[in-house]
């Protein structure tokens, strides 16, 4: 009979979990050994972060089985798991933003005598620890203030500072580019010499043989399947995920290039944020901005859409050069939107409907004289759901209760019905899963084909080649290289993004 108690430090069998009308797990067994990677995969909504936060105690279980190196756990609570050596980096980070980096990295047990805390000896260990993961963060810095990718290996200090088993890492990659990743990956790799075991949640398909032993599937709250890595390829892991054949992920119709709509001349921002950018985007084709994490390529969004200042430079907007001290309100009349990075902080109002957040930013085309057009607003409202396929109960479920792809056709939705003609899309995808990133794929070529302009920012490399008709590579807050899609590869992309300079010169010498 096979030693279940000895092999794994986490066993979870058949675990059920409902929530009022819906049963989010549906006796679903899952283990995790020492020293290994499982990676946990499934579409938005598959039961994933349900099931992790059962193990975590955030949810206790409405039925079902949890052993954590053989003991049986009927105590569910975070505080509880934590001291049973369970950690857990969630995809919405739990950083308390008006805090510094050193005080959330201890923020359960700062050190110290009694009331008296030793901030001094506290920087000294975060230092210690940040350094020991080849991370240069200013410890003193708000945490607020700091980079999301920064922000994510934070959190990872965060929990190193526990007696750890078990880490459990939610879309740990959602935020990294390059050199992030790696060094990420080296330092999980570091804790698998320690015998700690990781259950990684990725929707990334190019992370899992870099990375992870053993793989399983789940759909619809339920367990699909378990493999070894080497033993399953993308196109089954996949076809497990949604139930289908999702066929070829990026969609590249024929997109004809219209004229200029939309061009940049060095433009610099205070404390070189931007340096001398220059730039141009076409109607009917999709622009990548590839670069590291901080390179400035969401700085230059923001800029673009005039939600920061620049100093100096130009930008042209269908022939008219926009003055430098327009609103975003102004920019939006103007036909220029932006889909931020983070949808639920910067995209969304969660405690609102789907139809409120969609007719949002277009309130003057659905309100006469202050009265809003029910009935206009629900024209366009239901046009957008059912363009985008947005998931939902209805117009009026609470954006907060839709998942995480569905969120992203929200935001998307939000601006298309300001009839914007560019369209700036800053991560995509991020955190959302397979399917839904086809979806979005399918939109934005299909906005391209119409005649629109977009400017795609991604630090996922395959969507970027997949993608865009041209890339502008970024590095230290300027543009490095334009390149054409059909020149572009993976290991050019980042020899600028790295190089800079000194990539431009072996080109030339080449």
């Amino acid at each position: 009979m096979e030693n279940r108690e000895n092999e794994y430090l986490v066993d979870m069998r058949h675990i059920t979990k409902v929530f009022p009308g819906v049963k989010a797990l549906d006796d679903v067994s899952f283990n995790l050994k020492p020293g290994e990677v499982h990676i946990l995969m499934g579409e938005n909504g598959a039961g994933k972060s349900t099931l992790m936060k059962v193990l975590a105690g955030a949810y206790a279980p409405d039925g079902g089985e949890l052993y954590i190196s053989g003991e049986k756990i009927t105590r569910f609570d975070p505080v509880f798991l934590q001291e049973k050596g369970i950690g857990i980096i969630y995809q919405e980070f739990n950083l308390i933003p008006y805090l510094n980096v050193a005080e959330n990295i201890f923020i359960d047990h700062m050190p110290g005598k009694g009331l008296l805390i030793d901030r001094k000896g506290m920087h000294a260990k975060a230092r210690e620890l940040l350094s020991d993961m080849k991370m240069k963060v200013d410890t003193h810095a708000l945490a607020g203030t700091i980079p999301v990718a920064q922000q994510q290996m934070v959190e990872v200090a965060k929990a190193l500072t526990h007696d750890l088993k078990v880490l459990i890492m939610d879309e740990p990659t959602a935020a990294l580019s390059g050199i992030e990743i790696e060094q990420l990956f080296s330092i999980i790799r570091s804790l698998k010499e320690k015998g700690i075991g990781i259950i990684y949640i990725s929707h990334r398909m190019q992370e899992i043989s870099q990375i992870g032993d053993r793989i399983t599937i789940m759909r619809d709250g339920q367990y699909i399947a378990t493999h070894r890595v080497e033993e399953i390829g993308t196109d089954e892991i996949v076809s497990l995920m949604v139930g289908r054949k999702i066929g070829n992920l990026y969609q590249r119709g024929e997109r004809q290039k219209g004229d200029t709509i939309l061009k940049i001349e060095h433009l610099c921002s205070k404390k070189e944020r931007l340096q001398d950018i220059c730039m141009e985007v076409h109607r009917g084709e999709i622009v990548g901005l590839s670069g590291l994490v901080g390179a400035g390529r969401t700085e230059l969004a923001r800029a673009i859409f005039h939600v920061d200042p620049y100093e100096k430079g130009t930008i042209t907007l269908k022939g008219e050069e926009i003055k430098q001290k327009a609103t975003v309100r102004e920019m939006i009349e103007k036909g220029i939107s932006l889909i931020p990075e983070d949808r639920k902080r910067q995209g969304l109002s969660l405690i609102l409907s789907v139809s409120q957040n969609i007719v949002m930013a277009s309130l003057d085309s659905v309100s006469s004289r202050g009265w809003l057009n029910r009935h206009k607003e629900n024209e366009i409202v239901e046009q957008y759901i059912k363009e985008l396929n947005v998931s939902t109960p209805g117009a009026e479920q609470k954006v907060n209760n839709l998942s995480g792809g569905n969120q992203q056709k929200v935001v998307l939705a939000k601006w298309l019905a300001t009839q914007a003609e560019v369209i700036i899309f800053d991560e995509p995808t991020r955190g959302i899963d397979v399917g839904a990133k086809k979806e979005v794929y399918s939109f934005m070529d299909n906005l391209a084909k119409e005649g629109k302009a977009i400017i795609m920012i991604s630090s996922d490399m395959p969507e970027v080649l997949g993608m865009s008709d041209r890339i502008y590579v970024m590095r230290d807050r300027r543009i490095v290289k334009e390149l054409n899609a059909s020149q572009a590869t993976q290991e050019i992309i980042l020899s600028y993004a790295l190089e800079g300079a000194r990539g431009e010169e072996q080109d030339d010498k080449n």
